[in-house]
């Protein structure tokens, strides 16, 4: 990723009838990065793509490209395509000729501008030359996607995850700047959806061009994401890197939508200390003032679980799950129940000590608005 910005959301509002669907959107994407647009059903996120790809027009505010204005252009006459969560591919047709569709739907001048073809050679010459480059775009673009030998395969003979490739690499073969995404993993299975993560990952560096995806699936927009916009009621309620979003969520929507989170009121100290739960902590800087109320965050997996006499807490666990890589505890703490997770084994109705580092706290404001960055 780099710092140059190559889309431009300015005050973008979008309705449909009288729901506002896109509150006032502002938002930069840059050259190479791989940006997900991430939110419950309803959040905006699909219309915010599909505005970006001129499948809707936003009602006020400009999208820019490229540093130029692209509200009114079809999608067509820009810079993207877009693999949507139903592939659409045509099923009376083979791969080779799925990928093909759409640059066999050029027109003649486009593509030899597209090819680099001489368009001073006769006809006859530059149809060959098309034809063969056709050809190595689209085995190019099939080996991307690792699909190289499916070329004579109809895609109905194929598994959803193989229809998957097969729409990707008929995006791909256009060379597009712009890769939109929407939701495209949601049909396939777990195992393969976590694979496709990492290949639609590692593909966006080798391709160096920009990927805009849309999920509802926190873990996908974790996994592949370069920054994340956390979505709500058509604002954006943060942007940031993954890391960023899990460790410092700026309000209870991020927090607990990203994760799973204790979030436990609190106060204050100026002396980098808080009070939760009956107890002093030590923590990190804040910008509150001494003894304001604030919300905890403390991620299951933050906390320390340590013998009953090295503890600052001290409480019953009341439910054990096995996770497979870990035990999910709830464990009652006073008349507060706190999801701990530990790699040792803990029986309903045991004692249990816990201490948490410094760094492993995070602090917001108790009456932090949910609807703004």
């Amino acid at each position: 990723m780099n710092n140059n910005v190559l889309i431009e959301l300015s005050h973008v509002v979008k309705k449909f009838e009288d729901d506002l669907i896109v509150k006032d959107l502002s938002l930069k994407i840059y050259e190479n990065e791989f940006i997900t647009l991430l939110g419950p059903s309803g959040c905006g996120k699909t219309t915010t793509l599909r505005m970006i790809g001129g499948f809707e027009k936003p009602d006020s505010g400009e999208i820019i490209i490229n540093g130029k204005i692209f509200n009114d252009l079809p999608p067509y006459a820009r810079p993207i395509n877009t693999v949507f969560q139903k592939y659409a591919l045509f099923p009376h047709l083979n791969v080779f000729d799925n990928v093909a569709f759409g640059l066999k739907n050029r027109n003649k001048k486009y593509l030899l501008k597209f090819f680099n073809i001489d368009a001073s050679l006769p006809s006859k010459e530059q149809n060959k030359l098309i034809s063969a480059a056709i050809k190595k775009a689209v085995e190019e673009a099939l080996g991307l996607v690792k699909l190289t030998g499916y070329e004579s395969r109809k895609v109905n003979q194929m598994s959803g995850g193989q229809q998957q490739r097969v729409a990707l690499a008929r995006a791909l073969v256009n060379k597009p700047q712009i890769l939109l995404l929407d939701e495209p993993l949601a049909a396939l299975d777990l195992k393969l959806r976590q694979n496709m993560q990492y290949e639609l990952k590692e593909m966006q560096r080798k391709l160096g061009i920009t990927f805009i995806f849309v999920t509802h699936d926190q873990e996908e927009a974790m996994t592949m994401s370069d920054r994340i916009v956390v979505m709500k009621d058509g604002i954006i309620q943060q942007l940031d890197t993954p890391k960023h979003v899990y460790n410092e969520p700026v309000n209870r929507y991020v927090a607990t939508f990203i994760g799973e989170s204790n979030i436990i009121e609190g106060t204050y100290f100026e002396k980098e200390q808080v009070e939760f739960l009956g107890v002093l902590f030590d923590c990190g800087k804040y910008p509150f003032v001494n003894k304001e109320k604030v919300d905890v965050v403390i991620r299951p997996e933050d906390f320390d679980v340590v013998p009953l006499k090295d503890a600052k807490l001290v409480g019953k666990v009341v439910s054990s799950i096995f996770k497979g890589v870990h035990n999910e505890l709830d464990v009652l703490v006073g008349d507060y129940k706190l999801m701990v997770n530990t790699y040792e084994n803990y029986q309903v109705g045991d004692q249990i000590g816990l201490k948490i580092d410094p760094y492993e706290i995070h602090m917001m404001k108790v009456s932090e608005h949910e609807e703004t960055v």
